[in-house]
């Protein structure tokens, strides 16, 4: 069946953030069924809805909207097929304990 060889959402999404920012420290965490109810989602409304959080070296010296632009950049195809919201904690090695 076509829909069991598909590659899922949520996996596509962290093969393409570990391979562009090679994090130390990865979670991304499927959250659609907290809106379950919102509008735009139905019964059939899967992996739309994200929390990321990562620690990479590519976010050094750079801003937080800098950082968010970065991964909306890489993950910009899920968002045109159905990805809705990602919620992100962003940070460089040298903040994570800030």
């Amino acid at each position: 069946m076509e829909s069991e060889t598909k590659e899922s959402r949520q996996s596509r999404m962290e093969s393409i953030l570990k391979n562009q920012f090679a994090p130390q420290s990865f979670s991304l965490t499927d959250v659609s069924l907290e809106h379950a109810g919102h509008p735009g989602m139905t019964k059939g409304s899967k992996e739309t809805h994200f929390r990321l959080q990562m620690v990479s070296s590519k976010f050094i010296g750079k801003s937080t909207v800098e950082n968010h632009r970065a991964v909306y950049a890489e993950l910009g195809e899920e968002f045109k097929k159905g990805l809705h919201a990602l919620e992100m904690d962003l940070s460089s090695p040298e903040h994570q304990s800030k």
